[in-house]
């Protein structure tokens, strides 16, 4: 596919209303939208924008931003940024130069993850064989405002003490293996499908073991407070 052909096709895409015939004229918007077409409520993203002309080309040209869902979003029209307001809602964002406007673009919105708060017990005993497994390690994942549960977001638990010299050295594990389990988080912001520390078969498990549960922001490393907190797991052999 050639330029021209490309520039044109450009166009349709982004439902260009005229096409210019001079090498200065925009045809085409080009939207890159934040990774994963998300933001967090409070959190900020940037939108960027490509303008080309009729051989497909970028050229210069000012880029200005819109959208009608300002309940949902705030966004800056002439730099693209974004920041998240309302949470579990989608809003849509549009680029415009020289008279050509794009395809809208639709972000969501997800509720800011406030605090990771461990269910009691914190301290949970597997008895004396043949009792092979924990109670369920429950955390709950919670935003402040509006309280309320979050869903969909990763928990990362893992096992901390004992420390094996290798993965085929454990002598306990989580039921789905291993000394590490991520689990998403369901409608009440806890596992949606239960956490359990258990022994591995043939060995001879510890006194106790440390599993400590995390979470972090929807966007980037950032721990949600509360990440960090600990059950201990006691057996009884």
């Amino acid at each position: 596919m050639n330029r021209r052909v490309a520039a044109f096709a450009l166009c349709a895409l982004a439902a260009c209303s005229d096409v210019g015939s001079s090498p200065d004229s925009v045809i085409a918007i080009q939207v890159t939208p934040p990774p994963g077409g998300v933001v967090e409520v409070g959190d900020t993203v940037q939108y960027t924008a490509v303008t080309l002309n009729q051989n497909g080309d970028p050229i210069p040209a000012v880029v200005r931003w819109a959208t009608p869902d300002t309940l949902n979003i705030a966004l800056d029209s002439v730099t693209g940024q974004v920041v998240g307001k309302l949470g579990g809602t989608q809003a849509r964002v549009q680029a415009s130069s020289q008279g050509m406007v794009a395809q809208p673009d639709v972000i969501s919105v997800v509720v800011t993850a406030d605090t990771l708060i461990l269910v009691p017990p914190d301290t949970v005993r597997v008895d004396a064989l043949p009792a092979n497994t924990s109670p369920p390690l429950v955390a709950r994942l919670e935003a402040l405002s509006p309280p309320s549960p979050v869903a969909g977001r990763p928990l990362y638990y893992a096992v901390v003490e004992p420390v094996f010299a290798t993965d085929t050295s454990r002598t306990v594990e989580f039921s789905s293996g291993g000394l590490a389990d991520t689990v998403l988080t369901n409608a009440s912001g806890e596992p949606t499908t239960p956490v359990t520390l258990t022994r591995v078969t043939g060995k001879v498990s510890p006194d106790s073991a440390i599993v400590e549960v995390r979470a972090t922001r929807h966007r980037g490393t950032q721990p949600v407070p509360g990440s960090g907190q600990r059950w201990i797991v006691r057996f009884t052999n």
